[in-house]
């Protein structure tokens, strides 16, 4: 289907089913006629037929009304595996989600319909970070904890991302943060929890800032001797490092009688730009915080970078990674400008046989990628996985020295090679061997050294 096409069938769509479903709101405003019709969607594109639409068209009230039930439960995480007209089966994934077909599509609180779980944010942000302030304020307010204050979203980038929601430092206890990692909601992401999951976890930060207030002598103690040691890392090992924060998830900890602690330092992150990275110190056994120094990420990222910026990049980009750039509908230079200032982004490539969705994130000074296309091919680091031929022993070792590009349909013509293949059942698991190039964000440009 064009694309205008599509866009006038998905308003048509909505408003028919919404007149059948009554505006039927999911607990976080969404309608549901938009959730449905994302779902149809879907299930058109993967049937392929031209007759589709014809049969979507005949869809009456009653049909609608049970689609609309079914997919709801399935939202919830309480039904059970149902088909949409065309043959797509639709199935419980985690709550605020579903898998149709092979993919995985979300709610995201704020927005109509589903969501490709691959293109969407994991942070805190939105009603849902709205939402997770007022349910604090509640539940602490008239309480001596609720002088900590409220949370707000705190990103790092430091050999991946870690999505947080973080206090005020809390003078009472050793100027410590207190801290949350944002996958607390049980949902998908945190866009697509229901209100009941926020208020659960706004329940469950509350009690860590009443645990927080009652054991913040114990927390300004510990938080001292972890701040000496972090502090005397800096002045013997590291050049331009300063001490950001100390920090505790008190998720688990309300009871013991030593704590872990994060210690956050101003340095260089994952994209070589200044940034805050994070070392964890745990809990001592015998009271005494042991000194492990400063992690190899911490000292040696300013030599690294400084070493790619006298050869005019920002940091370097691995070859498939490069391919996936090359070859963006979008342009090189566009997507490497959104690189340029985030840590990640997505590129979506639309073939024949379904959407391949390209995550590109920094890593460690590098860009690399990770490739999904629902049910068919998934990369993670160096491994590539497809799913969709059966391959033998010896099958799998005639692919040595071939590249991704000769074997699978990609939609990229990524330069490396593979070094080794394990079937799968069905489908084969291979090793690539990538190079590194050089990249400049800011001019778009990508070179061999």
């Amino acid at each position: 289907m064009k694309t205008f096409a599509t866009d006038q069938l998905g308003v048509a769509l909505a408003e028919k089913f919404d007149a059948a479903l009554r505006s039927v709101e999911l607990e976080n405003g969404t309608l549901l006629a938009t959730v449905l019709v994302s779902a149809i969607m879907v299930d058109l594109r993967r049937n392929g037929s031209e007759d589709g639409v014809d049969t979507i068209d005949t869809l009456d009230e009653d049909a609608i009304k049970e689609l609309g039930a079914l997919l709801l439960f399935a939202i919830e995480g309480d039904g059970r595996p149902f088909t949409l007209p065309l043959g797509t089966v639709v199935r419980p994934y985690e709550p605020g989600s579903v898998e149709i077909g092979e993919e995985v599509w979300v709610i995201q609180t704020g927005k109509p319909g589903l969501s490709p779980i691959e293109i969407v944010r994991h942070d805190a942000y939105g009603r849902n970070l709205e939402l997770l302030r007022e349910f604090i304020s509640k539940w602490v307010q008239g309480r001596p904890w609720q002088c900590i204050g409220l949370p707000s979203p705190s990103n790092i980038s430091d050999y991946g991302p870690v999505n947080l929601l973080a206090f005020p430092p809390f003078h009472d206890a050793g100027g410590v943060v207190l801290q949350r990692e944002v996958n607390s909601t049980g949902a998908a992401c945190f866009a697509a929890a229901m209100p009941e999951d926020i208020k659960f976890l706004a329940l469950s930060i509350a009690n860590d800032m009443r645990a927080m207030w009652h054991r913040r002598q114990d927390i300004a103690d510990q938080a001292r001797a972890v701040r000496r040691i972090a502090e005397s890392n800096i002045s013997n090992d590291a050049v331009g490092v300063a001490l950001h924060a100390i920090a505790i998830d008190l998720h688990r900890q309300h009871t013991d009688k030593h704590f872990g602690f994060y210690v956050h330092y101003d340095a260089i992150d994952d994209a070589f730009r200044p940034g805050v990275v994070r070392n964890f110190m745990p809990a001592p056994f015998e009271g005494v915080y042991p000194n492990h120094g400063l992690t190899r990420e911490i000292l040696g990222r300013r030599e690294a970078r400084d070493a790619v910026r006298a050869l005019g990049a920002d940091g370097e980009i691995d070859s498939f990674a490069a391919a996936v750039v090359r070859y963006a509908p979008e342009s090189q230079a566009d997507v490497l400008a959104r690189l340029a200032i985030d840590y990640d982004t997505v590129v979506q490539f639309v073939t024949p046989l379904g959407p391949v969705y390209a995550t590109l994130y920094w890593r460690d000074g590098c860009i690399e990628a990770e490739i999904s296309a629902p049910g068919r091919i998934v990369k993670r680091g160096e491994f590539l996985e497809w799913y969709e031929e059966d391959f033998d022993a010896d099958d799998a070792q005639t692919l040595l020295g071939l590249t991704p590009f000769d074997v699978l349909p990609l939609p990229f013509d990524a330069k490396c090679t593979i070094k080794q293949a394990t079937p799968l059942r069905p489908g084969v698991k291979m090793q690539l061997d990538s190079s590194r190039l050089l990249v400049n964000c800011a001019t778009g440009r990508i070179w061999k050294d």
